[in-house]
């Protein structure tokens, strides 16, 4: 049966095959198949493959390692059907589908769009152009190297610009004014040159009824344009305002209004809105976390940029809670409000919120309305940028999924800061927007006494010491299973906590029964950690499940690779996505720990499996 293959350029270099994802190879790899791609016309020599991927300062090598690539591209598309590679009149050509490229499907999408404007069909045009944008995954051909990825990159974000400004002109002129000046107004921070954005805006502005802001855009435009580039402002920019000047601009009903063109009355927005879940009376043991925290506020305040966080760690170490904590001990550095937003990354239902979803809810918080919230996930994120822009405000983003959840979530502008959480180590995220991870490990022996006392009571914990200790090790030292250990042991003061511990290693129970949440699920450490086991494919998920046959907490990847007799390097890379789950933590060069929790979560697997 013939493969269905898809190329996607728009954004980090893709081949799915059957809609799942087939890895392209090495990044000059990649940059062969780029230029294979969009090299429309004809075979591409091996002379201009070598040209595109190192340019001028080509090696002795490259013709043979252009050659090494092809053959593995040649593997990698083998039975791809009508994108096979083939050597054609001495040089390479790549058969393709029109289809078969996003990248075409965008330009046919806009060219509709384009067409349906011109028709007047606005709300089709903007229908098709969304569906176009919406084929965006981020920077085009992102992490691929070499002269010709580098120009079709300035390519792909020029067509993607334009798009966004027709879409944008659709908006203006189905009077959507302020919805369009929001997102124009945000564009134009990245763009300040780009007349076409200006001219957008300043129509927006104006029929927006404010008409001082619009002409002092033209003259702050007009000013950037001779300083920087030493012209004058392009004639249709010019046109609109003399027309805003003369009143003669012709602009249609603008969307909201009655049908004696006035606006109706708009609900009075929140100068500072203050979402902070309410914080543990007494969080122990994170003095130095808090520490490294409130030293990111100082060095963001001097060095002009947005402080980001991503608090990682494994189930049940108590992530939500020191964000929360640190979110209201920084709270007064941010006078213009404290946001938050559960992301559901690790939802018991499996699907993470949307993000346009959770941009709405964060629109709500400014006092924008419901009716005024635009329909795309992108439009939203610039509103919400744009509402961000010179203000001072914190938002705590709770149990993160993934990065693309995130994209449109991070303030754009310095003074705000994010802090995120998330179960999983966010790699992609942190190295794109140079956040600072910090991971929080279970509580030491003395945090977990200091706990235990804090919540029993010192007195009941001073009585029994061993017992304690007893407690504390069953626990892992993990903060939401000392929770339950203490919430049970509050509720039964006759107790003694020895009969309390021998209840939790009593014969036929599992040591998770003993950290259940009875009326929460969200206490149960059981389901905390299926939570981040459901994240693992199969391939970790098995290895995880024969971990639990060691019966030790520490173990080395050479030795793991010789019990199941497999590849260290294999076993290396299965270990890693362990860890990027934090139900494993490397201690060193191939060397690993987990929690004893995980470990007994594991076995029950191994069973289940078995």
């Amino acid at each position: 049966m013939q493969s269905d293959v898809q190329f996607s350029v728009l954004g980090p270099l893709r081949l799915q095959r059957n809609g799942t994802d087939t890895g392209v190879g090495q990044p000059r790899q990649c940059a062969v198949l780029t230029s294979l791609l969009l090299r429309p016309g004809g075979p591409v020599s091996l002379a201009t493959l070598v040209e595109d991927v190192w340019g001028v300062d080509a090696p002795a090598s490259a013709v043979g390692s252009v050659r090494t690539y092809i053959y593995r591209l040649r593997q990698v598309l083998g039975g791809c059907g009508d994108s096979s590679l083939r050597l054609i009149d001495g040089g390479y050509s790549l058969g393709l589908k029109h289809d078969a490229l996003d990248l075409n499907r965008f330009k046919q999408a806009m060219s509709k769009g384009r067409e349906a404007r011109a028709e007047r069909d606005l709300t089709s045009a903007e229908t098709l152009l969304s569906e176009a944008l919406g084929m965006w995954r981020g920077i085009g051909l992102a992490g691929v190297p070499g002269p010709f990825a580098d120009a079709q990159r300035g390519i792909l974000d020029e067509l993607r610009l334009a798009c966004v400004e027709e879409q944008l002109a659709c908006q203006v002129e189905q009077g959507n004014y302020a919805e369009a000046a929001a997102e124009l107004s945000a564009l134009l921070v990245e763009h300040p040159l780009r007349e076409r954005l200006s001219e957008l805006l300043m129509t927006a502005l104006y029929g927006a009824g404010r008409q001082s802001e619009a002409l002092t855009l033209y003259h702050t435009t007009t000013h950037m344009l001779r300083q920087r580039l030493g012209i004058s402002p392009s004639p249709p920019l010019r046109k609109v305002h003399e027309a805003i000047l003369s009143g003669q601009l012709v602009l249609p009903r603008a969307a909201g209004r009655d049908a004696k063109g006035q606006e109706p009355e708009r609900p009075k927005q929140s100068a500072a809105p203050t979402q902070l879940p309410a914080a543990l009376p007494r969080l122990v043991g994170r003095e130095q976390e808090h520490s490294r925290v409130e030293r990111l506020v100082s060095e963001a305040a001097t060095s002009s940029s947005v402080a980001i966080c991503v608090i990682g760690g494994m189930a049940g170490v108590g992530k939500t809670a020191f964000a929360t904590s640190a979110a209201h001990r920084l709270a007064h550095h941010f006078p213009d409000g404290q946001l938050f937003a559960d992301l559901g990354g690790a939802s018991s239902y499996g699907v993470p919120r949307d993000p346009a979803d959770l941009l709405a809810d964060l629109l709500q918080s400014f006092g924008v309305r419901a009716n005024d919230i635009p329909r795309t996930r992108r439009a939203r994120g610039l509103i919400f940028r744009g509402l961000l822009a010179h203000r001072r405000m914190l938002i705590v983003l709770d149990d993160a999924h993934d990065t693309d959840q995130l994209r449109e979530l991070i303030p754009g502008t310095p003074g705000s800061m994010a802090l995120v959480t998330s179960r999983l180590q966010l790699h992609g995220f942190v190295a794109a927007y140079q956040a600072t991870p910090l991971t929080l490990l279970p509580l030491g022996q003395a945090d977990a006494h200091s706990f235990l006392a804090h919540r029993l009571g010192a007195s009941r914990t001073a009585a029994e010491p061993t017992a304690v200790d007893r407690i504390i090790q069953l626990a892992g030292h993990l903060p939401l299973a000392l929770a339950n250990v203490a919430a049970r042991a509050a509720f039964r003061p006759q107790l003694r906590l020895e009969a309390l511990a021998a209840e939790y290693t009593s014969a036929g129970s599992s040591v998770l029964d003993a950290f259940s949440g009875d009326e929460d699920p969200s206490l149960d450490v059981r389901a905390s950690i299926m939570r981040s086991y459901l994240t693992l494919d199969r391939e970790p998920a098995r290895l995880f499940r024969t971990l639990s046959t060691l019966g030790t907490l520490a173990f080395a990847a050479s030795q793991i690779a010789d019990m199941i007799r497999q590849n260290e390097q294999q076993v290396r890379r299965a270990l890693a996505h362990l860890v990027r789950a934090h139900l494993v933590s490397e201690v060193g060069p191939g060397r690993y720990h987990w929690n004893s929790l995980v470990a007994a979560f594991a076995a029950e697997q191994a069973d289940i499996a078995s």
